[in-house]
């Protein structure tokens, strides 16, 4: 048996916060944080952010991921763009910002990674999730 590689739902966040707040665990709607399904590596953070109406806006934003597995830097700081003003209802499936970071973390599901959003310039209404590619 091989290195098996799976994509999994880390955290979640569907409202305007302009102070770090800890984000919804997975599919949740509960701030918590994110256990890996079996030891092995965090190979890349996908960061997906779209609007929920047509008023909503998001310009910029940062992640931060925290784990105690990570040495000797625990913490990991993405910023990320945003979608601007949405002047109209955006499609799912291909109209989507993503963005993705190459990270080679170890990830052990005894010690959880704790996650945090901040966006800037009063955001309104965005939908953020950030995904995991994992090897086990």
């Amino acid at each position: 048996m091989g290195t098996e590689i799976y994509v999994d739902q880390m955290f979640n966040y569907t409202s305007a916060v302009t102070a770090e707040t800890q984000m919804n665990a997975g599919t949740t709607s509960s701030q918590g944080t994110y256990s890996p399904q079996a030891n092995g590596t965090l190979v890349k953070i996908g960061i997906i952010v779209t609007p929920q109406a047509a008023t909503s806006l998001c310009q910029q934003f940062y992640i931060k991921l925290t784990c105690t597995a990570w040495t000797p830097v625990n913490t990991l700081i993405i910023p990320a763009a945003g979608f601007g003003l949405a002047t109209a209802p955006q499609a799912i499936g291909g109209n989507e910002l993503l963005d993705e970071h190459i990270v080679n973390l170890p990830v052990n599901t005894a010690l959880p990674i704790k996650g945090y959003v901040q966006e800037f310039w009063s955001a309104i209404t965005p939908n953020v999730i950030v995904r995991g590619t994992f090897t086990a």
